[in-house]
């Protein structure tokens, strides 16, 4: 190998390593990603994971108790929603920091829904793309 390929060779593997340190980096900060938000009328405390998923509701002061049943609804919807696009932000502050790139595949984009954050890489996937896991087909008797 003459030395202007092995020089290139050594580039594109340092390239890739710093690449898959990055991905490494960003997913470890992903599964740690957890965003607790309050409604602005403090009754309602809701825990978002990084998946959108709620893990946790709290009332703080108990304030629920005078409250009207649609009320603390709104009260929960608002925790959850502030908790959830707070969540999304961070998600995408890690990826684009990281230099990665979250792809649904052709045509798709990973905005703030809850699809793409259990991400992986696909054999023969370049380092700095990031896939959603593939759904199953669901048909009749499955």
């Amino acid at each position: 190998m003459d030395t202007q390929h092995g020089s290139r060779l050594q580039q594109a593997l340092a390239a890739f390593v710093r690449k898959h340190e990055a991905l490494l980096k960003a997913e470890l900060k992903l599964t740690e990603l957890s965003v607790t938000a309050q409604s602005r009328d403090g009754a309602v405390e809701a825990t978002v994971g990084v998946d959108g998923e709620t893990s946790g509701v709290r009332f703080p002061n108990n304030r629920f108790q005078g409250m009207s049943g649609q009320a603390l609804a709104d009260s929960v919807m608002e925790a959850l929603t502030t908790a959830r696009a707070e969540v999304s932000a961070r998600r995408a502050g890690i990826v684009e920091a990281s230099g990665l790139h979250l792809t649904g595949g052709p045509g798709h984009s990973l905005g703030p829904d809850r699809r793409g954050l259990a991400l992986r890489t696909e054999p023969g996937t370049p380092p700095d793309v990031l896939r959603p896991p593939r759904r199953r087909a669901r048909g009749v008797g499955c």
